[in-house]
């Protein structure tokens, strides 16, 4: 007689429990594919009232370093006027007006294209540590200011020196003096609006216009996108009152396309857009002098600032406009593959579970109970391969050199292989109970490679010991060093769910399988750790730390009683493995 015949039904988990593990797999999956349902819609944004349908932004920062392997940094990289004007071309439908940042790398060819093209430019004049190099910069300027006066309209000596610290606010108020006097344009300095506001004193005397940044995503104290017009204009506000007669220039204001959230501040295509229409159906209304970073997505910029650096811009790096200046916002065209991959990962549990069924030799469980293991390895196959599709298309953009190159794709690899696993186990249990499980109980890292065990225990063990030590350390980094890392939620969300599922069904880790435990504290005072610093407003923090507690909520949520239950991690791990796996074969 199999073996299951003879167990107790009580052994099963109960009806409720069943449930419960399903409820959650279809909410964790129906949220995850809500979100990819509405990016396929088109999004209604703000209009100005009684707008042209061709409104023009004001101005936009223009870098043209948006090919591959292009950075300022390059002290060797020459950009060609003919690359500059075919990307002024491409402004010439949005805008006005470009800002640069520097007279290096053929940037110096800019007036010359924009005063063809009947652009407008602020001029930028890159200022450093270097003497020398400050020097050269501030006499191109100077020049190309008279030469073009026609087109150059402002003349920006120094971009955030002073939040760089590279130059101290008397050096900074001299060079500006000097620009002012030789210049036969206003001339200004840009910098963050609280550098201003700290330094005002020592340079209002040197500029004609206060440029100031208002960045409302980069604040100390992040501003939500539906609040983040308001607070440029309000920071615009406090600004003039402080300066007087002297008109403010919001030299840079934006928002990223992509990235981590900063407290109620969510990066985004839709996001950004909204933003990008919001000023300008304000503008329409109270006029403001605004300055739009960027033109073009800066990949270089992720080096520097994680994913959100390098998608700030109005096009993408291949020159394709992502924000509309008129009209709803087209739908994301990658939507359609989070469910297509879904349902692709829906039908290989499906597959999987017919393939189980045949090949069992025990036909001992309730027809229901098959019924639900096979719902559930659908379940789970879908979330799977969602989360997995999530995170493939985070890997590009967080991923800056080898390391993380290889540790988030370690990481997706871990969490596929673990969900995986754990899908199959998870059908075992709901058909047959934890105490039935093919193969035995399940083991810890160390117990799978000091005795005999099923090749889906033993690949269940590394890949969620080598999950939960991947977590840990991004855990720990998201404690002391947030600011420019990623909150990789689907890299953990299948596991994390699965194997608490289990562990609820009864089937859990050992209480001798101590290395997954001590990974499970870490995770979890890095998650509450997380959730405190990160603020409730961030809900893809919250999210992450939920997770990460799920996690070690099922790693350490282990057995304490009885020699079947220690299987694999006993004082003779061999012989108590292959008594457990003589129990179900």
């Amino acid at each position: 007689m199999p073996a299951h015949d003879s167990e107790p039904a009580a052994k099963r988990p109960g009806a409720a429990r069943r449930g419960a593990v399903l409820l959650l797999l279809a909410i964790a999956l129906a949220l995850i594919l809500a979100q990819a349902v509405s990016q396929g819609r088109p999004a209604a944004l703000p209009e100005a009232a009684g707008a042209p349908r061709t409104q023009m932004l004001p101005c936009v920062s223009y870098a043209p370093f948006r090919r591959a392997g292009e950075t300022p940094f390059d002290a060797g990289l020459h950009i060609a006027p003919q690359a500059i004007e075919a990307d002024l071309r491409l402004l010439r439908a949005v805008t006005g007006c470009v800002r640069t940042y520097g007279l290096d790398h053929g940037l110096d060819a800019v007036p010359a294209v924009a005063r063809r093209l009947g652009l407008r430019v602020v001029l930028g004049a890159w200022i450093g540590r270097d003497a020398a190099a400050n020097e050269a910069q501030l006499r191109r300027a100077l020049d190309l200011a008279h030469e073009y006066r026609d087109v150059v309209q402002l003349l920006v000596v120094g971009n955030e020196v002073l939040l760089r610290r590279e130059l101290a606010p008397e050096a900074l108020a001299a060079l500006l003096a000097r620009a002012r006097r030789e210049s036969p344009v206003p001339v200004t300095y840009a910098d963050v609006w609280e550098f201003w506001l700290r330094h005002g004193p020592a340079l209002r005397e040197h500029v004609d216009i206060v440029a100031a940044h208002i960045l409302p995503y980069w604040e100390d104290e992040p501003v939500g996108v539906d609040q983040a017009v308001d607070h440029v204009y309000t920071v615009a506000a406090q600004l003039r009152q402080n300066f007087g007669s002297t008109p403010v220039f919001i030299a840079e204001t934006g928002w990223p396309a992509a990235g981590r959230q900063r407290g109620p501040a969510v990066p985004g295509r839709d996001e950004q857009a909204r933003f990008v229409r919001g000023m300008l159906a304000r503008q329409a209304a109270e006029p403001l002098d605004f300055n739009l970073i960027e033109a073009f997505d800066q990949p270089w910029k992720r080096a520097l600032e994680g994913a959100m650096g390098g998608t700030w811009g109005l096009f993408d790096a291949d020159g394709i406009q992502r924000v509309p200046l008129a009209g709803p916002l087209p739908p994301d065209p990658r939507w359609f593959w989070l469910p297509l991959t879904a349902a692709a990962g829906a039908a290989v549990g499906l597959m999987a579970g017919g393939l189980r069924r045949r090949r069992s030799t025990i036909d001992a469980a309730p027809e229901a109970t098959d019924f639900l293991a096979t719902v559930a390895l659908a379940a789970a196959g879908a979330l799977v391969a969602a989360c997995a599709l999530l995170q493939t298309q985070a890997l590009p953009l967080w991923s800056r050199n080898a390391w993380e190159w290889i540790s988030g794709g370690g990481a997706l690899l871990l969490s596929v292989i673990c969900g995986a696993a754990a899908a199959g186990r998870l059908a075992q249990v709901l058909q047959h109970g934890a105490d039935g499980v093919r193969g035995g109980v399940r083991v810890g890292i160390a117990a799978a490679f000091a005795a005999p065990a099923a090749t889906g225990a033993r690949l269940l063990a590394i890949a969620q010991a080598g999950l939960l030590f991947l977590a840990a350390v991004d855990a720990l980094g998201l404690v002391f060093d947030a600011r420019y890392r990623p909150l990789p939620w689907p890299v953990v969300a299948a596991p994390a769910l699965l194997l608490l599922a289990l562990a609820w069904l009864g089937d859990r880790l050992p209480a001798a399988a101590r290395e997954e435990k001590l990974l499970a504290a870490v995770c979890a005072a890095c998650a509450i750790l997380i959730a405190i610093l990160e603020g409730p407003a961030n809900t893809q923090a919250l999210l992450y730390a939920v997770l990460l507690l799920a996690l070690a909520a099922a790693c350490g949520w282990t057995h304490r009683a009885g020699p079947a239950v220690m299987a694999g991690n006993s004082a003779s791990p061999a012989s108590s493995a292959a008594g457990a796996a003589q129990r179900v074969e």
